[in-house]
């Protein structure tokens, strides 16, 4: 009896610990959990997917695929780590592999999903490479902008263009002095010299150039109005713009039968070319003409200049500046065609 029981203690004992041992064992089969990149977990996915196309299913195949497989996935992008169990995949694996016949409907599902999961991941692996980009073009240009950086530039298409017309023009001498025989390094001087000369030549014509057009008269205005023309005629020519109703023209006339009169009674010196202003201040203030010049100037800038629309009154204070400066008698009426 004693004996009975000390077998059936030992055997129980036996089988305790080769069901531990066969638990280690399977527990240290399973494959390490480790850290992805989004490539090498596309690449995980397509050796599943690539186990899975066999048609009809290898259980072995099954049975390998199952026990490599991590209890999830940690996939790493951009510094961000993601978590993808393993669990749905190995459940599935295990039912194909006791009945492969029958689970044609499941392996297309796990096919499905495993797709799904690459089209994912290439999505936010091109998502992580677009914001890479973007960030490296950030920094490249906060470091261009440094003070170390300003101020530099590449060649621009004038540089690019000197660049081409200096070497054609050094290949041309270089051509034509190397028929002439004797070494490189004078040929080299000779066409470095012609280049000097050439430029020399280039700079003096344009010094003289520059000289003559300095020493020549600015700008002849005196053109601006018509020349051999007398207050009268301006005057004249006033009245007949007034008859037609064109009182702008008018006013130019007038204005101008005013100036050249004060010039030929020297209360201006003789010079078409100064603006209407410039003539004014030839006039001192205390002067009789000052006031009728001044008012006068005034409404000739603003008609003339300024393309504001000249009126019947516009005219008739005309003619009175006219009759203050002399230009006309007193008894000469303000709006006459004759």
């Amino acid at each position: 009896m004693w004996n009975a029981a000390r077998c059936l203690i030992a055997l129980m004992a036996t089988l305790a610990f080769s069901s531990a041992k066969s638990l280690c064992q399977s527990a240290s089969s399973a494959p390490p959990q480790q850290s992805l990149t989004l490539q090498e977990y596309i690449t995980e996915l397509d050796r599943c997917s690539a186990v899975l196309k066999v048609s009809p299913a290898d259980p072995a195949a099954m049975h390998e695929l199952r026990t490599t497989l991590p209890p999830s996935w940690t996939v790493t992008a951009d510094e961000t780590h993601y978590t993808v169990s393993t669990d749905w995949l190995t459940g599935a694996l295990a039912g194909i592999e006791k009945n492969p016949g029958a689970n044609s409907d499941g392996l297309a599902q796990i096919r499905d999903r495993l797709k799904a999961y690459r089209e994912e991941a290439q999505a936010l692996q091109t998502s992580t490479g677009s914001q890479n980009l973007e960030r490296s073009r950030t920094r490249l240009n906060s470091i261009l902008s440094a003070r170390e950086f300003r101020g530099q530039r590449g060649p621009t298409w004038l540089d690019a263009l000197k660049a081409r017309v200096w070497s054609w023009i050094v290949r041309q001498l270089e051509r034509v002095f190397g028929r002439l025989g004797g070494s490189k390094t004078i040929g080299n001087m000779v066409a470095w010299t012609v280049i000097s000369l050439a430029c020399l030549i280039l700079v003096i014509w344009m010094v003289r150039f520059l000289m003559r057009a300095g020493s020549r008269a600015e700008m002849d205005l005196r053109g601006a109005t018509p020349v051999n023309r007398d207050w009268h005629r301006w005057l004249r020519d006033a009245r007949a713009a007034a008859g037609n109703g064109d009182y702008r023209a008018a006013i130019h006339a007038a204005y101008w039968a005013a100036i050249v009169r004060m010039e030929e009674t020297n209360a201006l010196p003789e010079d078409r070319s100064r603006t209407p202003r410039e003539s004014l201040r030839l006039i001192r203030r205390e002067s009789a003409d000052y006031a009728p010049l001044l008012q006068l100037t005034q409404r000739f800038e603003l008609v003339w200049y300024g393309y504001r629309s000249a009126t019947v009154a516009d005219w008739s204070d005309a003619m009175q500046q006219l009759e203050t400066l002399g230009c006309l008698r007193s008894s000469t009426a303000a709006i006459s065609g004759s």
